[in-house]
């Protein structure tokens, strides 16, 4: 098994945000490279953009595992926001509100999710859940002229089965049946060149 410590969750940040050349510039590489390792969240699958990068240092026997921490951190509902001015990267906490309805069944025309990227800010994370009864459908509505970068919007069933859609720079629309139970999504992703996103879910 394949060590990691907080020197990689610090250098997993950088290596998110800014680039693996950034990461390593004062470090001694042996050997990098691309690897298939699982990340969960308290057992549950977190799915991860990015690959993993396993890395072997000079003087060091056990190899290091840096994580895209911008996309794990997202997933637990923060922005990362990077100012080239000040070559500095910003946590922002709150942008990735987890919206939770499971404590009651919604109904027919509620909406269970609204929710836009930040003015000014080329990201989005958002994550929550619902609980529906058998025989209701999602209606998705998305609003995207985002560029440089892409979405990814998932839906859990209460079985653990994904939809993902990936939103690019152009409006959908999505119908998913429901199964009875809680239903919980996540919705994260970079765009460079600007643009804006919303995402709007009603039950019918």
């Amino acid at each position: 098994m394949k060590k990691l410590d907080i020197k990689s969750f610090v250098a997993g940040l950088l290596l998110g945000t800014l680039g693996i050349t950034t990461a390593f510039a004062a470090a001694e590489i042996r050997s990098a490279s691309l690897c298939d390792t699982k990340v969960t969240l308290n057992g549950a699958l977190l799915p991860l953009n990015k690959p993993l990068i396993s890395v072997a240092m000079e003087g060091e026997q056990n190899e290091i595992l840096y994580v895209p921490v911008n996309e794990l951190l997202e997933s637990l509902g923060y922005t990362t926001h990077y100012d080239n001015a000040k070559n500095s990267v910003d946590l922002i906490p709150g942008n990735g509100n987890s919206r939770e309805s499971a404590s009651h069944t919604v109904t027919s025309g509620s909406t269970v999710m609204d929710f836009a990227s930040h003015p000014g800010q080329l990201n989005i994370a958002e994550s929550g859940s619902f609980q529906v009864e058998s025989n209701q459908t999602l209606v998705l509505n998305i609003t995207s002229d985002i560029k440089g970068g892409s979405v990814d919007f998932f839906l859990f069933g209460p079985e653990g089965k994904e939809h993902r859609i990936t939103i690019g720079s152009a409006d959908m629309a999505k119908e998913i049946p429901l199964e009875k139970g809680i239903w919980k999504y996540n919705c994260s992703g970079m765009f460079k060149d600007g643009g804006n996103i919303k995402l709007v879910g009603t039950i019918k």
